[in-house]
């Protein structure tokens, strides 16, 4: 019934999308809402907003911005960002844009000369930010507002959102106990301790496929590598992942980090429920991996070469894996989790 008015996906604000793993994917074009997406409502542009933009705009984005408002509005928030050193020539906006309707998205796409399948949308309301993206047929995020000063008719659209979203969240938490939660990443990303306690706050049953090896094997990961070698590995991961693995409900499951690197092993894995990449950067594996001597891959000299190197190759298949993407850096466990849930 309300299908239209779902987003794809939800984010806790526009500053914990992932966007170097869209652009992995693909996307090239980003269109925003500004008031209570990026700043708050007839706020100026912000030392964080502009940084994000400057990011985007380096990483090969361009951006358009679709706004209801009026242009003063819209252009006072883009002088600040202008102010702020963002490159403006890859920076476009639509102000009185009349969102929800298509005609509107269109116009962005135009302007950045992206097609619907290279752009996706970032704002925080259902009847007129996710509406029209989703008539426009552009992937959605869904964020929660900035603040809590909104104009009244914004504020009495919230009433019927809220319900909306509660349905859309019973839906979506439904269909992700039916099946598994699938945990990806670099080692020392944090997959075993979300994992348990997913386990432990909602119920699913914790698997871990470098745990069900070690049981079977009756040794560790470091002798299995030492003895048999790392091919050998790899082929007891796919073995691991066999059989009746795509048909796992309530379980969630930490995958080795190598796991996905092999082409046969992702299909089970999107098969078996929702994929969440656990992001974290090559500096937070350090800081955690140090003195770590129980990864086989990483007992070498130049410890932090090793993982920049396996975590440029290995990135492109988690992001292109990936139901969800969650970035760690710097959270909590039960911060993650918030995150997790939201999107799921």
């Amino acid at each position: 019934m309300f299908k239209n008015l779902y987003p794809e996906t939800r984010a806790l604000s526009s500053y914990e999308i992932d966007y170097d793993g869209k652009f992995l994917c693909g996307f090239r074009g980003i269109i925003f809402d500004i008031d209570n997406t990026l700043v708050g409502h007839g706020a100026d542009a912000d030392d964080r907003s502009v940084a994000l933009m400057r990011r985007l705009t380096d990483m090969g984005y361009k951006i358009c911005f679709l706004s209801n408002n009026k242009e003063p509005r819209v252009k006072r928030f883009c002088d600040g960002l202008e102010k702020g050193g963002a490159d403006m020539s890859r920076i476009f906006s639509i102000y009185k844009a009349g969102k929800p309707l298509v005609k509107s998205y269109y116009a962005a796409m135009k302007m950045m000369g992206t097609k619907r399948k290279t752009t996706f949308f970032v704002g925080d309301q259902l009847f007129t930010d996710v509406w029209g993206a989703n008539k426009a047929g552009i992937s959605t995020v869904l964020v929660n507002r900035l603040y809590d000063r909104e104009e009244i008719q914004i504020v009495l659209k919230r009433i019927p959102e809220r319900f909306i979203l509660k349905l859309y969240s019973a839906k979506r938490w439904k269909k992700a106990k039916e099946g598994a939660l699938v945990l990806i990443g670099f080692m020392g990303s944090g997959k075993s301790t979300i994992g348990r306690k997913i386990s432990e706050s909602w119920g699913f049953k914790f698997l871990d496929t470098d745990e069900l090896i070690e049981k079977e094997e009756k040794r560790t990961v470091s002798e299995i590598f030492a003895e048999s070698g790392e091919p050998y590995f790899r082929s007891l991961e796919t073995k691991a992942i066999s059989g009746d693995f795509c048909e796992l409900g309530g379980c969630v499951i930490s995958c080795g980090g190598g796991l996905p690197m092999r082409a046969e092993n992702r299909e089970p894995l999107k098969k078996s429920g929702r994929v969440i990449y656990l992001k974290t950067s090559p500096e937070t594996v350090m800081k955690r991996l140090k003195n770590d001597t129980t990864r086989p891959l990483l007992q070498r000299k130049d410890k932090e070469e090793a993982i920049k190197s396996l975590m440029k190759e290995r990135e492109p298949v988690y992001c292109d894996l990936a139901d969800i993407t969650v970035i760690t850096d710097g959270k909590s466990v039960e911060q993650v989790l918030e995150e997790i849930k939201l999107a799921l």
